[in-house]
């Protein structure tokens, strides 16, 4: 049987299934399913998984239609049917193929968000459910918290969890907002290389600043007073000064001058909080309504790269302005031809550029799940496009997703989780 786990966004679906495969010593592929995909396309993945014997993972498997589904019944259980009659060559969709038994597949789902369909019954009989829960977050954030060299793991362990529970209850209820486990991971990662940086500091004083450097950029003005507040009854009597590199923001000030823009106070703190947000994630919404200097933030940032001497790279697209299938490339049904789409070309034309300096693809338009959810594996930690051919192109290092966005209202909690967040009010 294959195994389906479910559950809310930031739970470990799809890194357990990896875990699992790298525990037994099995390759195993992360797909991300589409409206794209069709029978045929998802045939050609089980023929190569049932060949070589390894575990294929489908990530959203119920973004995928209905009728597609029912068809992709039909071919899971004829492998089924092969490896319990223990065949070395069955038939698979009017094909001889061979047959190699470690084959596995494992399906995880998002219940009840926007643009998921609900799997057919004959489908739901072949998968084991498994239904995922929230973790304990302190024990995993105890455990990262050593990883990364702190000494005092469990109490500060618990302040952290504490802060985040009382943001949850106490802040306003923001699309933005996000306090999961993927959020509690970029935060540790900071304060790792902040300690790292800085071996004299003491460990709280760290944890302090990474908590309030790296949450501030993305809270409400109503509510920073309250996260202030928080953060200081977690730390009594700590004031850290914020970790500032002076020749940074100079060049940024420089930079601005350039664009013809004001230097001001703001708007410097706004551009230097992209660039550590850049650092630790490779995608990150800037969210404001119009006219807040979203555009100019990056823009800025970018400038700021040139002047230094970067040779920073971007593209920008509005991916509103066309249609999902313009968007990622779709295969025509009847000759089985590949069309690549806009973003699918502009990724593959930025890994393949062999410079060192930082590559920006740019989205400014509305989010709404039916595009942007295609990017979830490239926004987690998978770094990985799949396209409805079977193409899969890797995110380098220096590439990074930008989305210049009014509002999260329409986004699903399993994009919000997975992105950074810099609010201009």
């Amino acid at each position: 049987m294959g195994g389906a786990p479910a559950g809310p966004a930031g739970t470990g679906k799809t890194e357990t299934t990896k875990d699992l495969g790298r525990a037994i010593g099995m390759m195993v592929y992360v797909f991300n399913c589409s409206e794209q995909m069709d029978y045929k396309s998802c045939g050609n993945i089980f023929k190569g998984l049932s060949q070589t014997g390894a575990w294929g993972c489908f990530d959203e498997f119920n973004r995928i239609t209905v009728e597609v589904l029912s068809v992709i019944a039909v071919q899971v259980k004829s492998i089924q049917d092969a490896i319990k009659e223990k065949k070395l060559v069955f038939d698979f969709m009017g094909m001889e193929i061979c047959m190699n038994p470690t084959i596995g597949y494992f399906i995880t789902m998002n219940p009840g968000y926007a643009g998921r369909a609900e799997l057919p019954e004959n489908l739901k009989v072949l998968f084991r459910p498994c239904a995922m829960c929230v973790p304990d977050l302190r024990l995993i954030c105890e455990i990262m918290l050593v990883a990364e060299g702190f000494l005092d793991a469990r109490p500060l362990s618990r302040k952290f969890i504490t802060l985040y529970k009382l943001c949850k209850e106490l802040l306003s209820k923001q699309d933005h907002y996000d306090w999961g486990l993927r959020a509690i991971k970029s935060v540790l990662v900071v304060a790792g290389s902040l300690k790292r940086s800085d071996r004299e500091r003491p460990e709280e004083q760290v944890l302090m600043r990474a908590l309030r450097d790296f949450n501030l950029p993305k809270i409400v003005a109503d509510d920073s007073p309250v996260f202030l507040g928080l953060i200081s009854d977690l730390f009594p009597n700590l004031d850290v000064p914020r970790k500032r590199n002076q020749e940074f923001e100079q060049a940024v000030k420089h930079a601005s001058c350039d664009l013809k823009l004001q230097p001001e106070e703001n708007f410097i703190m706004k551009i230097v909080q992209l660039d550590e947000l850049l650092d630790v994630r490779h995608s990150v919404f800037i969210v404001g309504e119009a006219g807040t200097g979203k555009s100019q933030t990056w823009k800025t940032l970018n400038r700021t790269y040139q002047n230094l001497k970067r040779k920073p790279v971007f593209t920008d697209l509005n991916p509103k302005a066309v249609t999902n299938d313009e968007l990622y490339g779709v295969i025509n049904p009847a000759t089985r031809e590949w069309k690549d789409g806009l973003f699918s070309n502009i990724m593959r034309d930025m890994s393949n550029l062999t410079q060192e300096g930082p590559k920006w693809i740019v989205l400014d338009g509305d989010i709404d799940p039916m595009w942007i959810e295609s990017l979830n594996t490239v926004m987690d930690d998978n770094k990985i496009l799949t396209l409805a051919s079977n193409e899969r192109i890797a995110l380098t290092t220096e590439m990074k997703l930008i989305f210049e966005i009014s509002t999260l209202k329409s986004a699903t909690p399993a994009t919000v989780s997975r992105a950074g967040i810099l609010y201009i009010n």
